[in-house]
């Protein structure tokens, strides 16, 4: 074996090994830089993921406190005296509730609401939306010129879908408690809290109304 040949034997074997070097540290680069991609966008796919879970429980909170004070407003509305009041009017008048703003902020994107939720929900604002609509009528032309039994027959089927209204609500705001606290979120509490703060508020208004009619001897 001539010195020749081992020189250009050696030689091979450098390039060869020189061109192993230069594909293992590109691999190693690429796979460095793959791990580095796959990494950020599994951490990006987390930061989505947590946001978009943080949007809904925000949203859930939200319906609670919407859903809520319109209950808490029906259970004034449906007591004996109030119903019985409603009733013996001849031009009976009433304010529909618009102020469903959480509701109308995702109507048109009713999946972002959790599947557990969305019957109930959707159940309790199409009831008021039917409220709404038709004590919008009470204020037609139309229906002022009916007779009282008709009158009366529209009141008791607004005082019908109030109570409807009503316990569709009440599913609701337990729906979207229980949902919430698999988050530790106690909304339980916050009705509890709502409930206690309208009835001190009734409380309050009977006592100045009490005064107001005791000061005024018209009354």
């Amino acid at each position: 074996m001539t010195t020749e040949f081992v020189s250009a034997v050696i030689g091979a074997l450098g390039t060869i090994v020189a061109a192993f070097i230069g594909v293992l540290t590109w691999y190693l680069a690429t796979r460095s830089d793959r791990l580095k991609e796959m990494t950020e966008r599994e951490a990006e796919r987390l930061r989505d993921t947590e946001a978009r879970d943080q949007r809904v429980l925000d949203i859930v909170v939200a319906l609670h406190s919407e859903i809520l004070a319109g209950l808490l407003a029906n259970r004034r509305q449906l007591t004996p005296e109030e119903a019985r009041y409603a009733l013996a009017q001849d031009n009976p008048f009433a304010t529909p509730d618009d102020t469903d703003f959480v509701f109308d902020s995702v109507k048109n994107d009713i999946t972002i609401l959790p599947a557990p939720v969305i019957h109930s929900v959707v159940q309790y604002y199409r009831a008021a939306r039917q409220t709404n609509l038709i004590t919008r009528d009470l204020r037609d032309p139309h229906f002022l010129t009916q007779s009282r039994a008709d009158k009366r027959k529209v009141i008791r089927t607004l005082l019908e879908l109030l109570e409807l209204q009503k316990m569709l609500g009440e599913a609701a705001v337990s729906d979207l408690a229980n949902f919430a606290a698999a988050f530790g979120l106690d909304l339980a509490a916050s009705e509890r809290r709502a409930v206690e703060i309208v009835e001190r508020s009734r409380h309050d208004l009977e006592e100045i109304f009490r005064q107001s009619e005791r000061l005024d001897p018209s009354s």
